[in-house]
């Protein structure tokens, strides 16, 4: 970085190849990147990007159907899933309108198909004979899926079923793809039979003729308009005037039909409906961590050659303004915002491991762990998706006015990270999904029923964590005493919120409305304790080839995630920790001065932990973060090509003559 790059104290490569699981497959992924990168043109950093020139609505979706189908076509042709999460820019895939493909619409059927469904459908998918995208959200209904409008009717003597929407709301709103890219898409409806409703099922219907993309019979499709972000990709609607498909369409591993209209379900059948929900959740919460990483990277290195004041300056700055970094205001929420992007990243591989044994116990015909799963992916990617967007936007605060210009790549980042509260299942119902869970698992463990492992500590009622905490000055960066802190607070916000909702003499909806705010509170804090969990056991099971260094800076990260979550003023709860005095105001003013001094340790350490995550330069998209530190080069170089004004410099002499001749001029010589 020009002027102070600081050498971390470890080597950022090591840190990148346990990010993305080893050298070989950091050399794979840079070398995909490059290859996106230079057929789609956004290689060349010194290049205006596109996306800051005029777009217009059409030119913003050209844009990303270009480089969508050259992402798509790379992971094709040299066989890798770079890209089936995230596209090149780490945002989620459906970003592109190739990228639901891969994120929702193959694996609906990997995760509902038959066998003989799987072997026609994934083939043509895979092939990229059809393009798939996957219809849930109405204009009406979102994340309560049982109330849904869209209709699925069987018709026995055709053996086909009528897909039907009712009523405006029920007109599918939202799907990334189905403006006018996808050919085909999973459309959830309601299943009827003999004029009996049996809830949400999965469908695959034809949208577009894959010769000529027109619309099928009975089809409406078209594009919603612009969004605050991803505006590259054709997020659309579609109406069905009683289309007809296959019966066979139906998705039929978890409920099958017969041709004489038999309906046969397994255990569960319609929440096992909503699998696919899983893996979207946890593609969510992993590519929010990216996305505030890419943030907190923008920032930080913008941090570090910005300088400002001197009226207060350290030693070694005195009458010279110093470099913003330094400020502790600043590197106290850049670098708990890092620690945030690592905390998530971590989580999401302990979710990768969940969900694998998950599949396992599935293909055994056991469903035992899917009530937990689905608690899991609702908390991990309400409390991701909620750090990250509030977090990406401290980020960009931290830049001052430069990081509201748009080529700062930080309001792209920022509005698309907040889309992700609503994708998958809106935060506040999602928390309420969360807390559910953690009630029911009171119920029984009270009724002495058994739990799983990842419940349990909240009924050692009689051990050590119900005592005040113990540990004094640098006890307190100990995983196991953080642990300790968050696991108790977790327990007796659990545990008064069961007491509040069970007391109450009201019915069931108005005594959880009442305590509601209570409910989402004990949920947040035991997916706190959750994620802190994940990062203490991430750390333990570092490879012993480890340098020291990284293990070390590492662990001041995590101190600084557990810590300075208790003392931020932008903690949500943060009273949580201390009003049932676990914690004296003492052991509070020690924890401050330990967080005061590990992120002055950390700030060396600053660009190496942004290094790790390996973005390119134009994967961020931004002026002011580029690698060369350059950033008032890079940004007038930018603004210099902006098209308004090479308009007015290349052939106006300076004057942009649409604006001036039309309302400028008139006004200056008073013709009004």
């Amino acid at each position: 970085m020009r002027k102070a790059r600081q050498a971390a104290s470890f080597d950022s490569f090591e840190l990148t190849c346990l990010i993305y699981g080893g050298n070989d497959k950091v050399r794979q992924r840079r070398a995909a990147f490059e290859r996106v990168e230079r057929l789609s043109g956004t290689h060349d950093t010194i290049v205006l990007p596109k996306c800051y020139a005029n777009t217009n609505r059409e030119e913003a979706y050209d844009q990303g159907l270009k480089v969508g189908k050259i992402a798509f076509e790379d992971g094709l042709k040299y066989g890798h899933s770079f890209f089936h999460k995230m596209t090149p820019r780490y945002t989620l895939s459906n970003a592109s309108p190739f990228g639901l493909v891969t994120l929702l619409f193959e694996p609906a059927i990997e995760l509902n198909g038959t066998e003989e469904q799987k072997a026609k459908w994934l083939p043509l998918s895979k092939a990229g004979e059809i393009l798939g995208s996957y219809c849930q959200t109405e204009l009406g209904h979102g994340t309560f899926v049982r109330g849904l409008q869209t209709t699925a009717t069987l018709d026995r003597e055709t053996d086909e079923f009528v897909i039907h929407s009712p009523t405006i709301s029920s007109t599918k709103f939202w799907p990334g793809g189905i403006g006018f890219s996808a050919t085909h898409a999973i459309v959830m409806a309601m299943l009827h039979i003999d004029s009996k409703e049996h809830g949400p099922h999965l469908f695959i219907v034809q949208l577009r003729a894959v010769e000529d993309g027109k619309p099928m019979p009975g089809i409406r499709l078209g594009d919603i308009g612009l969004k605050m972000a991803y505006n590259e990709t054709d997020n659309g609607f579609a109406s069905f005037n009683h289309v007809r498909v296959p019966r066979t369409n139906m998705l039929m591993a978890h409920a099958s039909l017969s041709r004489n209209g038999l309906l046969s379900t397994i255990p569960g059948h319609q929440v096992l409906t909503y699998s696919t929900m899983l893996m979207g959740r946890f593609a969510i919460a992993r590519t929010t961590a990216f996305q505030l990483a890419q943030a907190t990277t923008i920032a930080t290195r913008y941090s570090v050659v910005r300088e400002q004041g001197v009226g207060h300056s350290p030693v070694g700055f005195e009458g010279k303004e110093m470099q913003i970094i330094h400020y502790k205001s600043q590197h106290f929420r850049l670098l708990t915002l890092m620690a945030k992007s690592y905390a998530i990243l971590f989580a999401s591989k302990h979710c990768d491991v969940e969900y694998e044994k998950f599949r396992l116990l599935q293909q055994k015909d056991s469903q035992s762990r899917l009530s937990y799963m689905h608690s899991l992916s609702a908390g991990v990617k309400a409390w991701s998706t909620e750090q990250a967007a509030d977090g990406a936007e401290d980020a960009r605060k931290c830049c001052g006015g430069h990081g509201f210009l748009m080529m700062s790549g930080l309001p792209e980042i920022v509005a698309s990270v907040t889309a992700a509260a609503t994708f998958e299942g809106e935060n506040y119902v999602l928390w309420q999904q969360v807390g559910r869970h953690l009630l029911k698992c009171v119920d029984v463990a009270q009724g002495g029923g058994k739990l799983g492992p990842e419940v349990t500590y909240l009924f050692d009622l009689h051990g050590s964590s119900t005592q005040p905490c113990g540990a004094t000055g640098a006890e307190f960066l100990s995983g196991e005493v953080q642990l300790n802190i968050y696991r108790h607070r977790a327990r007796r916000l659990v545990e008064t919120a069961h007491k509040a909702l069970r007391s109450s003499k009201k019915p069931r909806s108005e005594a959880w409305n009442e305590h509601m705010m209570a409910i989402i509170s004990a949920a947040r804090a035991h997916m706190e304790y959750t994620i802190l969990q994940s990062f203490v056991s991430h750390l333990r099971s570092l490879p012993a080839t480890t340098t020291p260094s990284l293990r070390s800076a590492l662990d001041r990260l995590r101190s600084l995630f557990a810590l300075g979550n208790m003392v931020s003023p932008r903690t949500i709860d943060v009273i949580s920790f201390v009003e049932d005095d676990h914690l004296s105001l003492a052991q509070l003013s020690a924890i401050r001065t330990l967080v005061n001094d590990v992120a002055e340790r950390l700030v060396p350490d600053a660009i190496g932990l942004t290094d790790g995550w390996d973005f390119s330069d134009p994967s961020l998209c931004s002026a002011l973060g580029m690698r060369d530190g350059n950033v008032y080069e890079n940004m007038m170089g930018w603004v210099e090509q902006l098209p308004i004004n090479r308009r007015a410099w290349d052939h106006n002499s300076g004057v942009y003559q649409p604006g001036w001749n039309s309302f400028v001029d008139p006004v200056l010589k008073g013709k009004l």
